[in-house]
């Protein structure tokens, strides 16, 4: 698991907040997950000018820092879903 992104102890919930959203596709991510649970295939389709590579980074960064939760159905083939 990687390090958290923000020191705690200046206090600023913008500063904390910035930290967790910065970059391009979080706030982008985010906006398509408020509607409900997606799957990664949705995601791919639902943001085209993001490579999945980068999208699956972004995901796992939001999940690290407990922004989003994934859930990994036991199934074949496997079944994601955030």
């Amino acid at each position: 698991m990687r390090s958290r992104r923000w020191d705690g102890k200046s206090g600023c919930a913008v500063e904390v907040t910035l930290s967790v959203m910065g970059g391009v596709w979080k706030p982008i991510i985010l906006f398509h997950l408020m509607a409900g649970k997606r799957r990664f295939m949705e995601l791919t389709r639902r943001v085209p000018n993001a490579t999945q590579s980068m999208l699956t980074s972004q995901l796992r960064e939001l999940e690290a820092d407990g922004v989003v939760i994934r859930h990994v159905y036991p199934e074949v083939p496997p079944k994601v879903e955030y």
